[in-house]
């Protein structure tokens, strides 16, 4: 019975259409927070921006959050709806791939995941599924090979989308600003990180912590929380900080990146030094 089952999957799988396999190798990052209001969605965004626009990479940015800030942001530069992405995560079949389902944009070499408002119930449904951390890194296999790069918009949360992130992720990007509740949630998050990267993805790693809604005047507060980062992380607290600036929610309100509303305000240089970094950080 065993073999016969196995046979009948197999024909199912070989006879399904396979798309054919593409020229790249994404490095897939996750960007992960557990405290909400820390600059996450704005940092996933605008790295995602300025490695197609000033790298010349092709990028994949996919918005696990139910919140759907991705396209808020954005939403001047999207070309058409794509398919929600919550059907990627609960379907069964392995043939499903979230590059049949993006959505175009203004920019060549940006490509987005259409919003879904059903992402907060697909948190709920995945805790019924078999293998409910993997969906996501199943339903990446073939699309990692049309991008340079997979930028994945964690909700503000360790749940099972968080876990699929984490376990399709080689990396994992942590912005955090200065407030107490955000540096607890970086210790905290990399506990969960090391256990997934135990258990779950021993590819798993950490690209690095990088602070955002930096406030220069703030300068007793910015020294205590900076020397606990520092002592915690060591190399890992990237040297770029994201400064705060009108030109964030100003942007944010076109429904345009950074660097097409203000490319010399400091955020969006700012945004642009931090893509530098990691491109030249992470091996291809």
């Amino acid at each position: 019975m065993k073999n016969l089952l196995k046979e009948s999957l197999r024909r199912l799988v070989t006879s399904a259409p396979q798309r054919a396999v593409g020229p790249h190798r994404a490095r897939v990052i996750a960007v992960a927070a557990q405290k909400g209001g820390v600059g996450k969605t704005t940092t996933a965004v605008n790295l995602a921006c300025a490695l197609a626009r000033f790298h010349n990479r092709r990028v994949l940015l996919v918005d696990l959050d139910p919140q759907n800030h991705v396209h808020t942001t954005l939403r001047a530069h999207s070309t058409d709806s794509g398919r929600p992405v919550s059907a990627a995560l609960l379907q069964d079949s392995a043939q499903l791939e979230l590059v049949d389902m993006i959505a175009r944009t203004h920019l060549p070499n940006l490509h987005l995941l259409a919003p879904d408002p059903h992402l907060a119930e697909t948190e709920n449904l995945l805790g019924t599924r078999i293998g409910k951390e993997t969906r996501l890194r199943s339903a990446l296999q073939n699309t990692r090979t049309w991008y340079d790069y997979i930028i994945i918009d964690c909700p503000p949360y360790v749940g099972s989308l968080t876990l699929n992130a984490l376990c399709a992720a080689q990396w994992v990007l942590i912005p955090t600003d200065l407030v107490q509740l955000a540096t607890d949630g970086v210790l905290n998050l990399l506990q969960t990180i090391a256990t997934v990267s135990e258990r779950l993805n021993p590819d798993l790693d950490l690209a690095g912590v990088v602070i955002t809604r930096f406030d220069a005047r703030n300068g007793s507060v910015n020294e205590a929380a900076l020397a606990q980062l520092q002592e915690t992380l060591d190399q890992l607290l990237c040297p770029i900080r994201i400064p705060i600036g009108t030109a964030i929610p100003k942007a944010q309100r076109e429904g345009i990146d950074l660097f097409e509303f203000d490319p010399r305000s400091r955020p969006a240089q700012s945004y642009q030094e931090l893509a530098a970094w990691l491109h030249s950080r992470l091996p291809a």
